[in-house]
C-alpha cells in the first residue's frame, strides 16, 4: 500500500469540481480485466481520504490483504477536506473517495457526476464522547453550545458539513445559529490555533479532538448526536462513469471496505494499534481516542435530517434525489 501526504487540492475543490461537470471522462482508469481475480492480477486503485481516525479500517484492510483478495492494489491519497477529493474522483485521477455527506450532497445538487458506494463512518452516538465535536479551552469561558454565540470557531471547511451541524445545534438549543464566526483551519492545525488564542473553540475530529483534551480542553457541543441517532458522517463514493462502466470494480471495492469494517469492529485492540501507524499517534493517544461506528448500511433517516438542515442554512437549495445519489 502507498500512502501519500496532502493532495494538491484546497477547499476550493468544490468550485473546481463544478467546472468538471461538462467534461467528465468517458472512460475511467482502474478498469478491471474480466479475470483479474482468477489470474491474480491486481487493479491499481487510488482512494482519496482524510487524515482522520475514521478511516483506519482501510489501512487495516490493506495490511490484512483484504483488498488484494478482491483484486485491488490500493493507494490512499490524503486531502484537507472532502470537497477537495470530489474533482479528483470525477476526473478519474482517483477511482474512489471519502467525503463528509454535505460535500457530496452539494456536489450532487450541482450536477457533479458522483455516486455513493458505501457508508464510511458514523457517530459513536454518545454526546460528550463522540468522534467529531466542538472543543474549547477553559479560559474561553465556553461551557455549552449556546456559549458559542458571538465566538470565533475553527472549522475545516466553510459552507459545509461542520457549519450545518453547528448551526443546527445552536438553533436546537434555542440560540441564534447566525451568531457565530467561522474560521477555516485544517484539522491538524486546530490544536495549536486554539492554544494560541486565534480561535475560541474548534469543530474537530479524532485524533485532534483528543489532542485538545490532553491540553486541558473540554467538549462544549456534540453536533452529530444533536442531529440524529446513529448519525452517518461520511460516505465512500465514485464517479458516475466508473459506476456505469466498471460495476465489478465498484462491487469489489465496496466488499473489501465492508470486510475492513468488520475487522476494525471485531478487534478494538488491533484497531487502536493500527491508529498508531495510520495516524502516527503515541500509544496513550491511540488508546484514548473515541472510535466511530463502522456500519455497512446507510442510515437514511440521518441523511434526510442532514439534508433538511443543509437547506435551512442555505447550503442546499432543494431536497436531494436520494435514489440517484445512492445509486439505487
Amino acid at each position: 500500500m502507498k500512502i501519500r501526504n496532502w493532495a494538491a487540492f484546497t477547499a476550493a475543490g468544490t468550485a473546481v469540481a463544478l467546472s468538471l461537470t461538462a467534461c467528465a471522462p468517458s472512460s475511467t482508469s482502474g478498469e478491471a480485466t474480466p479475470d483479474a481475480e482468477s489470474t491474480g492480477q491486481l487493479d491499481s486503485v487510488t482512494v482519496g481520504v482524510l487524515a482522520i481516525s475514521d478511516l483506519v479500517p482501510l489501512y487495516m484492510g490493506v495490511q490484512a490483504g483484504i483488498f488484494e483478495e478482491h483484486g485491488i492494489d490500493l493507494e490512499m491519497q490524503f486531502a484537507q477536506g472532502g470537497a477537495a477529493i470530489v474533482p479528483a474522483v470525477v476526473s478519474g485521477e482517483y477511482q474512489f473517495g471519502y467525503s463528509n455527506v454535505v460535500s457530496l450532497l452539494v456536489a450532487h445538487e450541482n450536477g457533479i457526476p458522483i455516486q455513493v458506494v458505501s457508508n464510511g463512518s458514523s457517530s459513536s452516538n454518545e454526546a460528550g464522547a463522540d468522534t467529531t465535536e466542538v472543543a474549547a479551552l477553559p479560559a474561553s469561558g465556553i461551557e455549552s453550545v449556546l456559549d458559542l454565540q458571538g465566538k470565533r470557531v475553527a472549522i475545516n471547511a466553510l459552507g459545509n458539513f461542520g457549519e450545518v451541524l453547528m448551526r443546527n445545534s445552536i438553533a436546537a438549543a434555542g440560540g441564534d445559529p447566525e451568531d457565530i464566526t467561522l474560521v477555516e483551519i485544517p484539522y491538524p492545525n486546530m490544536p495549536a490555533q486554539l492554544a494560541a488564542g486565534e480561535v475560541d473553540a474548534a469543530w474537530t475530529t479524532e485524533p485532534f479532538r483528543s489532542q485538545i483534551l490532553e491540553e486541558g480542553g473540554q467538549i462544549v457541543a456534540s453536533p452529530l448526536t444533536d442531529m440524529a441517532d446513529n448519525f452517518d458522517s461520511g460516505f465512500f463514493f465514485t464517479s458516475s462513469s466508473l459506476a456505469a462502466e466498471n460495476a465489478d470494480l465498484v462491487s469489489r471495492f465496496t466488499d473489501a471496505v465492508h470486510e475492513s469494517f468488520a475487522l476494525a469492529n471485531e478487534d478494538e485492540t488491533a484497531t487502536r494499534a493500527a491508529l498508531m501507524e495510520f495516524n502516527e499517534l503515541d500509544e496513550a493517544t491511540a488508546n484514548s481516542i473515541v472510535l466511530p461506528q463502522w456500519n455497512d448500511e446507510i442510515n437514511t433517516e440521518s441523511l434526510e435530517a442532514l439534508a433538511t438542515a443543509a437547506k435551512t442554512y442555505g447550503i442546499l437549495t432543494a431536497d436531494p434525489d436520494y435514489a440517484s445519489f445512492l445509486g439505487q
